[in-house]
């Protein structure tokens, strides 16, 4: 067992902010276990950040089997030691208006973002001891419903409450389980989601670089407060706002989404 670097585990480490909190953990001396599903980006971050192995391991494991996880996290513990730090990134969105989606869209959706983060805490809690953190990344879009990502904002809705709830459950034990709110992060996320209609694409302001997203998640892991943090600050005012006057809120995204359906279906000459 290798023990001398407190010890992260990391959910979706393959790529995006994943990638690059593995990155800024293993410079800021942590020893990191990364999981993922897809073992060629897993081995180019090895080979890329710690060819030797000294401080960076990676397993494969998804989210949405508990088998998969309890082995992966297993396997890390067995080899680094127990978890300080677990950060539950693994995710997925689906574009599209509610009523073109099909009830397996949702469910597939709410499996990854809400069960799988349900899934990493059951496999690594043996493994968590006191002091130790568990951050969830969750979105913006669990404040600020947005057209088009419905079903992506419901199940990040839902993560805020099963964070609320399993803070309560382990305050005693001196765990801390927290939640990361970004706004657009400029990764394949979007590219990659299923499209069973035409794409959101009034996404205001400039997107973070996941490495900004990694230093912040890193800072919560490291300290007591806060138990939640929403960036940039227009996302965090967005949200601000729309708490205040949903009803303005919703009548901006409309307007939004009208133009869009006007660009996408052009009125006829």
């Amino acid at each position: 067992m290798i023990a001398s670097r407190p010890h992260l585990l990391i959910t979706g480490a393959s790529s995006g902010i994943g990638a690059a909190l593995v990155e800024w953990a293993l410079a800021q001396g942590w020893q990191v276990s990364g999981l993922a599903r897809r073992e060629d980006r897993l081995q180019d971050l090895q080979q890329r950040l710690d060819p030797a192995g000294a401080h960076f391991s990676y397993y494969l494991a998804d989210v949405l089997s508990q088998e998969s996880l309890d082995r992966a996290v297993a396997s890390a513990v067995a080899q680094r030691g127990p978890l300080r730090g677990v950060v539950a990134n693994a995710g997925r969105g689906v574009d599209g208006e509610l009523s073109d989606l099909s009830a397996a869209d949702v469910a597939m959706v709410y499996d990854c973002n809400v069960v799988g983060v349900q899934r990493t805490l059951r496999a690594s809690r043996p493994h968590m001891g006191a002091g130790s953190a568990m951050v969830c990344v969750s979105s913006v879009a669990a404040f600020l419903p947005i057209p088009r990502m419905g079903a992506y904002c419901a199940t990040k809705h839902a993560l805020e409450a099963w964070v609320a709830a399993a803070r309560m459950e382990l305050r005693d034990a001196d765990i801390r389980i927290l939640s990361c709110c970004p706004g657009t992060v400029a990764t394949e996320f979007f590219a990659s989601a299923p499209k069973p209609g035409a794409v959101w694409d009034w996404r205001p302001g400039s997107p973070l670089r996941p490495e900004q997203v990694a230093r912040a998640i890193l800072r919560q892991v490291r300290r007591r407060r806060p138990r939640r943090i929403i960036l940039p600050w227009f996302a965090r005012l967005a949200a601000v706002l729309y708490a205040i006057s949903p009803g303005f809120g919703e009548w901006l995204m409309g307007r939004a989404l009208r133009r869009m359906r006007q660009r996408e279906n052009p009125p006829s000459v």
